[in-house]
């Protein structure tokens, strides 16, 4: 790997790998390839369009769109022109859309036809630029491209690279500029861990507006000479589908993906007849026990069938942007997979600590990467490195606070244990203080109570000092006439998971809703919207 300070170095260095394949791109029907050359030379001819339109240092300009190769090329264009990067959810709400544009002041938007009525909507400045347009549209990012010669400027290591926003889960978005040092450091760290190989092929399911995809999952396999695989959709089998052919062999996931992967599995195994059923439950106990109990990796010779259909090349199954729950873990190294396990946040670009591929140690998040220092305050998390910001964006009183003598508060509660592993215990914003002084942290009671066949989801809150909740209900598991009935049956299994729990970890009162609790893209509760709902 080519030695680097900065992203714009990071860009030039691409053309090492040549006619390796970067992105492949999965269609409704085939696929589309880019190789490092291709994005390369898109990636600069951009630049250069952008430098020659004064677009450069001291410039944002904000990507909205999904994931596609075109997103690659205009994220390097934007690093080589020397301007700062800002992702964006596609699922944005107006409001909090509003609100990024202007607080960011992007001069310039890269979106698709898809997004850019709405856009168009939104009172702001920006120029937006088609990613999907026809090249004969006056607003297609072909029109910006030139290969005339151009000077782009250099930026020096402590300039903005990428200006993210948070996801959300409490309130308005809130912006978090890394610099060029911040996530060089990240790729450098990534790659010491010989966590993903340059031969390796993963498959991208997460948007790339999040910085864990946008650095574990493209800068530094792209830096390797990695190949990266786009689904064509989120669906299990477009995912299915992604896997097998693009020869995938590590998968960059969060926990709601893995969650689903093995319901999938579960559901596969049960209607496959009793006999099925009962072979792969010898077998999968089998596996489970000898990994578990006597570290031998036998899975994929016991399951042999499920990864043949699944995907034969997977080896690494890797979890970030929330907790993993330590059995779905297990279970996975069960299957066969080896998981790895990363901790960090937006702020600190992103990882802190890593449990590196089938090394155990499930029940934590790992130990300090290289180069980072964990320690704790009062049970909270406090993180110190090359990695971490340096302070919000236009906010000097939320900065102020989230410093503690030079250290990074990260909200998370959590101890080490001997060997310097770190266990996360809860969120100190989330945390609920019961009128009798217990501490509850409500994801770990939604697990509890979602352990009910007939409960879906469920959020919990609190409401004049009681448990209440809002719960999504496995409507295709309830007998019920009409909606009165079901919600006898709900509040039967609330009942019912309730007696099995300590007095103060009960929900008392309930409501019911058919629609999916409210969500950022990697998976976690949007609390502060549990009230409306």
């Amino acid at each position: 790997m080519t030695e680097f300070q900065t992203l714009q170095q990071w860009v030039d260095s691409l053309t090492a790998h040549g006619e390796r394949p970067a992105v492949m791109a999965l269609q409704r029907e085939g696929a589309e390839t880019w190789p490092f050359s291709r994005l390369h030379r898109e990636g600069m001819a951009l630049a250069r369009g952008l430098a020659r339109q004064g677009i450069g240092p001291g410039h944002q300009v904000a990507i909205i769109a999904e994931n596609r190769p075109e997103w690659i090329a205009a994220c390097l264009a934007i690093l080589r022109c020397g301007a700062t990067i800002v992702p964006l959810d596609v699922q944005l709400g107006a409001k909090s859309l509003r609100h990024v544009l202007a607080d960011s002041a992007a001069s310039l938007v890269f979106t698709t036809t898809r997004q850019v009525e709405r856009l168009a909507a939104i009172e702001t400045n920006a120029r937006f630029v088609l990613l999907d347009g026809a090249p004969s549209d006056p607003r297609s990012w072909r029109r910006w491209q030139t290969d005339a010669e151009t000077s782009l400027p250099a930026v020096e290591p402590g300039n903005l690279a990428t200006l993210f926003y948070t996801s959300g889960t409490t309130g308005v978005p809130k912006g978090v500029p890394l610099t060029h040092a911040n996530l060089t450091f990240q790729i450098k760290t990534l790659v010491g861990t010989r966590f993903v190989l340059p031969d390796d092929h993963l498959v991208l399911p997460l948007p790339l507006h999040h910085v864990y995809p946008f650095v574990v999952g493209m800068l530094m396999p792209l830096a390797l000479g990695a190949h990266l695989v786009m689904p064509h959709a989120l669906t299990g089998p477009e995912i299915v589908r992604a896997l097998r052919e693009g020869e995938i062999t590590v998968v960059l996931g969060v926990p709601r993906l893995y969650r689903a992967l093995l319901a999938s599995i579960e559901g596969r195994v049960a209607s496959a007849g009793l006999l099925a059923k009962s072979v792969f439950g010898i077998a999968f106990g089998a596996s489970h026990f000898l990994r578990r109990r006597l570290r031998i990796r036998a899975g994929k010779v016991l399951l042999g069938s499920l990864h043949r259909k699944l995907g034969p090349h997977v080896r690494i199954m890797a979890s970030g942007g929330a907790a993993l729950d330590p059995t779905l873990a297990w279970k996975m190294e069960a299957l066969g997979w080896r998981v790895s396990i990363g901790y960090g946040l937006t702020e600190t670009a992103p990882l802190l600590t890593l449990t590196p591929p089938g090394q155990g140690h499930l029940d934590s998040v790992g130990q300090p990467v290289p180069g980072v220092e964990i320690r704790l305050r009062d049970g909270e998390v406090l993180a110190r490195g090359p990695n971490v910001f340096a302070g919000y964006r236009n906010l000097p009183e939320e900065t102020t606070h989230a410093f503690h003598d030079g250290w990074f508060r990260t909200g998370d509660l959590g101890f080490l244990d001997n060997a310097g592993y770190l266990h996360l215990t809860g969120r100190a914003n989330t945390m609920i203080v019961t009128a009798g002084g217990k501490n509850i942290q409500p994801d770990e009671l939604e697990a509890a109570y979602e352990e009910h066949p007939l409960i879906r989801e469920i959020g919990i809150l609190q409401k004049d000092e009681q448990l209440v909740a809002l719960v999504v209900p496995k409507l295709s598991e309830i007998q019920a006439a009409n909606d009165e009935d079901v919600a006898q049956v709900v509040r039967a299994a609330v009942n019912e998971r309730s007696k099995q729990l300590p007095s103060y970890q009960r929900v008392v009162d309930l409501a019911i809703t058919r629609e999916p609790l409210p969500r950022t893209r990697l998976g976690k509760i949007q609390r502060h919207k549990l009230v409306e709902r």
